[in-house]
C-alpha cells in the first residue's frame, strides 16, 4: 500500500520536473506521456525492488542459525559487563547462497573471523586473503563461514564487493558482518584502529567451540581443515611464535612464549568456561600501557596456556635461510630449524609481517629493482610482491587493486 501511494504521489510532480528540465513544449503530446510514463515506472521499480531486496535479506537472516542463536546470546546474557559489549554489537549483513543449508549439511564448517575498518585500501587487501582462502579449500568437504568485524565508521558500500565472493565460491562460503559499535573506541586514534582489539570478543557472540582468526596481510595456498581442528591440549590459544617476548617483561611475566595475534586458533568454549573475558575487560579498561596492543593482552591473559601453531599454518615471509637463522636466534623457545625450511617451500599460510611498507605496496618505497626493503638488509621483497600480486591479479577488483599499490 505505501509503496503503491508512493507512486501515485510522485507522478504529478515528477511530470512538472520533467517538463522543466526537458522544456517539452517542443516535443508531441505523445512523446511527454510515454517520457514520463517510463520515468515514473522506473522510479517506482527501482523503489520496489530496493524494497523487496531488504525484505528478502531480512528474512533470510530471522531463519538462519547464526542469527538465531546471535540474538539468544543477547537476550539471555544478564552480566551487564557483557551486556554493555553485546547491545553495541549488531549484524549489518548475512551473505549467503539461496541453498545455504543444502551446502553445509555435508561438509566441514569453518568458523574464520577478519576485522575491517574504513581506510578504503584495506577492503581489498583483506578481499585478495579471503580469495586465496576460498581458491584453496576442499570443495566437497569445506563450508567457511566468515564473521567480519567492522567499525562503526565502515563503508557499507563496500559490501558489494566481498558479495561477488559468495558468488563466486556460492558452495562453500557464506559471510556475516558486525557492527561492532564503540567497544574499543578509546583505541580509535591509535596505530593500529580499535578493530583490531574485537578478536578478544568473539568467545561471548559467536557460538561456536573454536575459531580461526587471520589479519588481512596472509594468504592461504591449502584447504583449513587440518589446522582448524588440531588439538588445543587445553590451551586457549596457538599461535605462530614471535620475536618480541620481551614484550612482557615489563608487565612483570618473564614468559618464553609469545606469540603473534595474526594468525591464531582460539579455543572459545575453553576462554567462556574460565570467564577469561572479564580480565579482557578489566586489562583495557586499566590504564596499563599496553605496548602492541591486543596481542600483549592475548599473550599476557592466556599465559600459559598457549600453545605453538605448526610452522606451515603461520610462517612469516622469510625470504631465505639466513632469515630462519636469525628468527631462531630472536625466539626464547626455539623451534626445530627443518620444520621451519619444510614450512617455507610448502606454506599452507604465509604471513606478511616482516616487510615494511607491506608486500602489496609498490608505490614509493622500494627501489626500480626491488632490492631492498626499508626494514631488513638484503631483502628481496619481490618475490613475495610477485606472489601477492599474482593471485590478487586473479580478482575482479585488480584495476583498482593497483590503484594503490601500481602494477608488477
Amino acid at each position: 500500500m505505501k509503496m503503491l501511494n508512493f507512486t501515485d504521489n510522485c507522478k504529478a510532480s515528477l511530470k512538472r520536473k520533467i517538463l522543466f528540465v526537458f522544456n517539452f513544449k517542443k516535443y508531441p503530446k505523445s512523446s511527454k506521456n510515454i517520457i514520463i510514463f517510463i520515468a515514473v515506472f522506473y522510479i517506482g521499480f527501482s523503489y520496489i525492488y530496493i524494497k523487496k531486496f531488504n525484505l528478502s535479506l531480512t528474512e533470510k537472516i530471522i531463519v538462519t542459525d547464526e542469527y538465531i542463536n546471535f540474538n539468544n546470546i543477547k537476550h539471555n546474557t544478564i552480566n551487564q559487563s557483557l551486556v554493555e559489549i553485546l547491545k553495541e554489537i549488531g549484524i549489518i549483513k548475512h551473505i549467503f547462497s539461496d541453498n545455504i543449508n543444502e551446502n553445509k549439511r555435508l561438509k566441514n564448517i569453518i568458523h574464520i573471523t577478519v576485522s575491517i575498518n574504513k581506510k578504503k585500501f584495506y577492503k581489498y587487501i583483506l578481499y585478495v586473503s579471503m580469495f586465496s582462502l576460498l581458491s584453496n579449500c576442499n570443495k566437497d568437504k569445506t563450508f567457511i563461514i566468515y564473521h567480519i568485524l567492522c567499525t562503526p565508521d565502515f563503508d557499507l558500500s563496500s559490501i558489494r564487493i566481498f558479495s561477488t565472493l559468495v558468488k563466486k565460491f556460492s558452495q562453500n562460503v557464506e559471510m556475516i558482518f558486525y557492527n561492532m559499535g564503540n567497544n574499543f573506541i578509546k583505541y580509535k586514534k591509535s596505530f593500529y584502529s580499535q578493530s583490531t582489539y574485537y578478536r578478544l570478543l568473539v568467545s561471548i557472540f559467536i557460538d561456536t567451540d573454536r575459531i580461526i582468526h587471520l589479519d588481512g596481510d596472509t594468504l592461504v595456498f591449502s584447504d583449513l581443515n587440518e589446522m582448524y581442528n588440531l588439538d588445543f591440549k587445553d590451551n586457549y590459544i596457538l599461535g605462530f611464535y614471535d620475536v618480541i617476548s620481551y614484550a612482557l617483561d615489563y608487565l612483570g611475566l618473564k614468559s618464553n612464549i609469545y606469540i603473534n595475534a595474526g594468525v591464531i586458533l582460539m579455543n572459545l568454549k575453553k576462554l567462556r568456561e574460565d570467564q577469561k573475558i572479564f580480565e579482557i575487560i578489566n586489562i583495557t579498561n586499566s590504564k596499563i600501557e599496553l605496548r602492541n596492543n591486543d596481542q600483549t593482552i592475548i599473550n599476557y591473559l592466556f599465559y600459559p596456556k598457549i600453545g605453538r601453531l605448526p610452522s606451515k599454518y603461520a610462517i612469516f615471509n622469510f625470504e631465505d635461510e639466513s632469515d630462519i637463522n636469525h628468527y631462531l636466534s630472536l625466539i626464547r623457545t626455539k623451534i626445530p630449524k627443518k620444520e621451519l625450511e619444510n614450512a617455507l617451500k610448502n606454506p599452507i599460510i604465509i604471513h606478511s609481517v616482516l616487510c615494511s611498507p607491506k608486500i602489496w605496496n609498490i608505490n614509493s618505497y622500494y627501489s626500480k629493482e626491488y632490492t631492498k626493503c626499508v626494514q631488513r638488509n638484503n631483502c628481496s621483497c619481490i618475490k613475495y610482491i610477485k606472489l601477492w600480486h599474482s593471485i590478487a591479479r586473479k580478482t575482479d577488483y585488480y584495476d583498482k587493486i593497483c590503484k594503490f599499490t601500481s602494477k608488477i
